[in-house]
């Protein structure tokens, strides 16, 4: 059976008429009568009486009416909320988080689902040294992170969103740093600093060159930890420095404060990072807003 009989035995039985029928699908009485007279002989059962006077439903015809009619509700549904995932109304959006201290770059993310409610968004842990093959992998649809981070990706891995931020460094309100209103590069390295990275990681020596290479500093000590989250709690407890966007402030705990390094001179690109290649409807949807916004 075809969608087009059930539409148009519903249309006669609603109106007790083919003619009415006809109407309303812009076509001739004949074929409104010839389709559901082959929808009987499927079924197998009749689904009016016809006399002179008109039709009227059998009580099999009434009970496949009632039954017809939330089919044909439940189809358009579904027809409904698969255009919305089509469109990225509706699904699932996987952002990959390297910390909570990262919520304060997430304010287009959050208006975004605020704007797309029915649009649910997943968080995935990321493994700040993993975030390349997690990403390529599958794992999230797309992470905020530095630019510099997917280098060499360039073919698989695109950004958006990408905005120049100023590096600062992190540190306990305890720590004897906090007294001053900047931080030189040799002052940083005099103290243990934080990578929220692996020491084999290419980002890591990135960071150490772009900071200290011109001077020929290096930081006393080092210290590596999974992700931000970590390092958060380590200048909690005063162990050390950290330098990132300032922005990360307004995640971090009530204790630490940020201060300018080098009068802001040092600055660094991030973004969204997501696959060239991904199908996700919500992705794309995501990735319109954002254009849209800049």
């Amino acid at each position: 059976m075809r969608i087009s009989q059930l539409e148009y035995f519903v249309s006669a039985a609603r109106n007790l008429s083919f003619t009415k029928a006809a109407k309303e699908h812009y076509t001739v009485q004949s074929a409104v009568s010839q389709q559901i007279t082959a929808l009987e002989e499927e079924l197998g059962f009749t689904l009016f009486e016809r006399t002179a006077k008109g039709i009227r439903l059998t009580p099999a015809g009434e009970r496949y009416y009632a039954d017809t009619v939330t089919l044909l509700e439940q189809l358009e549904e579904n027809r409904k909320n698969a255009a919305r995932i089509a469109s990225g109304l509706n699904g699932c959006l996987r952002v990959g988080i390297a910390g909570a201290n990262q919520a304060g770059f997430l304010g287009e993310l959050k208006r975004f689902h605020e704007r797309n409610p029915a649009l649910a968004i997943e968080f995935c842990d990321v493994s700040t040294a993993d975030q390349v093959q997690e990403l390529l992998d599958g794992r999230y649809d797309i992470l905020y992170t530095a630019v510099f981070n997917m280098h060499g990706q360039e073919k698989e891995i695109a950004f958006a969103g990408v905005r120049r931020s100023v590096l600062a460094v992190f540190m306990n309100a305890a720590h004897p740093l906090a007294r001053q209103e900047r931080v030189t590069l040799e002052e940083l390295a005099g103290w243990p600093n934080i990578y929220a990275d692996i020491p084999e990681s290419g980002r890591v020596r990135a960071t150490e060159r772009d900071l200290f290479e011109a001077s020929g500093l290096q930081p006393v000590r080092k210290i590596y930890v999974r992700n931000q989250d970590v390092t958060s709690l380590l200048l909690d407890f005063n162990l050390g420095l950290a330098v990132g966007p300032e922005e990360l402030l307004a995640s971090m705990p009530k204790n630490v404060i940020c201060r300018p390094l080098e009068d802001g001179r040092f600055t660094i690109e991030l973004g969204w990072a997501y696959l060239r290649a991904s199908g996700n409807p919500a992705l794309h949807r995501f990735l319109e807003e954002l254009a849209d916004l800049s």
